[in-house]
């Protein structure tokens, strides 16, 4: 597992991130940045005088890793007397929504081996670019398909994992909300069972209109800093090229583009420009006219990030570095990342201090690492490497196996004459090499002779040869079965309660976040 800072630490961050941020005197709009944290924290959760601890992710199958982020947020939350908050990244787009599930595959006998197949099943469609917001509650008959399959892969080991209170909270929340909503409320399932809860809120629902309308006021200053926070960072970190991490900004004449996607229902995502144009501005998707809109009609953009609503209404949605500036500067007290996202928001970071002036707020990293209790072999990358010599020392050096065995060949055996005739072609070889390095034909003419001799040498071993390759290739399946049985990527919903009971155990207790 990893917490960083360590748990007195992180009370230490949240206590000075507070005071600091609420005394930020930084001009935004027709106040300070302090006054609209306020505002924002007061819309989201109601109050502004309770430490909020924040931490967000895709409303996808989540692992251990980021599941601890749950643990430690809810623990530090309420040792402050405070709230934890999970934000639901409903307006990123899915990779696919599959879920990977290691199963016991069967022998050709039908008899039950130690042997792994990694199963794909399928858990909803979603079309190439749409956002999860825009997913479909799953109907009867479709949790019943996906439950079929999943007990299918797992066995006996569906009774013993979470997946029964997954599913079985699915169906009830079939008809609240939509697809997040109903997935959401299946992972709060599995999670009030073992004793953790977070208060979940949609990105999609959540009040950002004071960051984005103060981008939008001053487009071109914040793309540029967007930017120079990028260039920073591929240079300090030697990453080499303008798409990664991820892309710089791009400008087209007078048109800015800003870290926020614009979308319509059923439409895949696009990258927002923006045209100033003297007290209002011009807002593009890609190259489709969203509107113009007076820059002081705040109502007019707490619409544009309300949920979807008609399939012709285009929405706003902050990208990942949009989202996290807002959540540490406007709502969180300490947010939390996992390993992937703390890396990345050392650009935020440096956005903060050069576009806002201020220090960036403390931020901390928990991951974790908990493997299912599935088979494995023996096999390393280093009996690999071990193999691979031997085979090729069987091969190219065949000699090297037969001294012992030479006893028992009768002198002047076939088998003895070539290993005799391949020490001399050798010997010629060296010889030639150090005396007369030109004469190329007559060292082809010594390199095809111990070629050909190492073949019928190498014919005579032809049994332990195919026994080694049988051996290598086993060899490499068994790494394949290693890797497939400690994947770290898989859903916690998988794991039996012992082995989560396990990671809760092993992360700071509550009573560690003290001062």
């Amino acid at each position: 597992m990893l917490v960083l800072p360590a748990p007195s630490d992180c009370v230490a961050a949240v206590r000075a991130n507070a005071q600091a941020l609420r005394s930020a005197k930084t001009p935004l709009l027709d106040s300070t940045l302090a006054d609209w944290r306020r505002r924002t924290r007061e819309t989201v959760v109601g109050c502004d005088d309770r430490p909020i601890i924040v931490t967000g992710h895709q409303p996808a199958f989540i692992h251990p890793g980021v599941w601890a982020k749950h643990i430690v947020s809810m623990r530090l939350a309420h040792a402050l007397g405070g709230i934890a908050l999970n934000l639901v990244v409903d307006n990123d787009a899915p990779q696919g929504t599959m879920l990977a599930v290691p199963a016991l595959a069967l022998s050709r006998e039908g008899v039950e081996k130690s042997r792994l197949a990694l199963r794909s099943v399928r858990y909803a469609d979603v079309p190439a670019g749409l956002a999860y917001e825009q997913l479909a509650r799953l109907t009867p008959e479709e949790v019943a398909r996906f439950d079929r399959a999943i007990r299918d892969a797992m066995g006996d080991r569906y009774g013993t994992s979470q997946m029964p209170v997954f599913i079985e909270a699915l169906s009830d929340a079939g008809n609240i909300g939509d697809g997040v909503d109903q997935s959401v409320a299946a992972r709060r399932a599995v999670e009030a069972r073992l004793g953790v809860s977070v208060d979940d809120r949609r990105v999609s629902r959540m009040w950002w209109s004071p960051l984005l309308l103060d981008m939008l006021r001053q487009a071109e200053r914040f793309s540029r800093s967007y930017n120079a926070a990028l260039t920073w960072y591929r240079k300090e970190f030697r990453v080499r090229g303008h798409q990664r991490p991820i892309p710089d900004l791009a400008f087209r004449g007078a048109e800015w583009e800003l870290p926020v996607w614009a979308y319509r229902g059923g439409e895949p995502r696009r990258r927002l420009f923006v045209a100033p144009q003297g007290g209002s501005v011009r807002l593009l998707a890609d190259r489709a006219e969203i509107g113009v809109f007076a820059m002081d009609d705040l109502c007019a953009f707490d619409e544009l990030i309300s949920p979807l609503a008609g399939p012709r209404s285009w929405r706003l949605r902050p990208r990942a570095l949009t989202f996290t500036i807002w959540a540490r500067l406007f709502l969180a007290d300490l947010f939390i990342h996992g390993i992937g996202g703390a890396k990345y928001d050392r650009i935020s970071d440096a956005i903060i201090a050069d576009y806002y002036g201020i220090r960036p707020p403390e931020m901390a990293c928990v991951s974790a690492t908990l493997l299912l209790d599935l088979p494995r072999s023996a096999a390393t990358p280093g009996t690999i490497r071990s193999l691979r010599r031997s085979l090729r020392d069987l091969e190219w050096n065949p000699q090297r196996s037969l001294p012992s065995r030479l006893r028992a060949w009768p002198p002047g055996s076939e088998l003895t004459e070539w290993v005799d005739q391949r020490e001399q072609a050798v010997r010629r070889a060296m010889e030639l090499r150090d005396t007369d390095p030109r004469n190329r034909p007559a060292r082809r003419e010594t390199f095809l002779e111990i070629r050909e001799l190492n073949r019928r040498l190498a014919a005579s071993r032809a049994n332990e040869i195919a026994d080694r390759r049988a051996e290598l290739e086993r060899a490499f399946d068994d790494l394949g079965q290693n890797r497939t049985a400690e994947g770290r990527e898989y859903f916690f919903g998988l794991y039996d309660r012992a082995a989560l009971e396990k990671l809760l155990a092993a992360l700071p207790a509550q009573r560690e976040f003290r001062v």
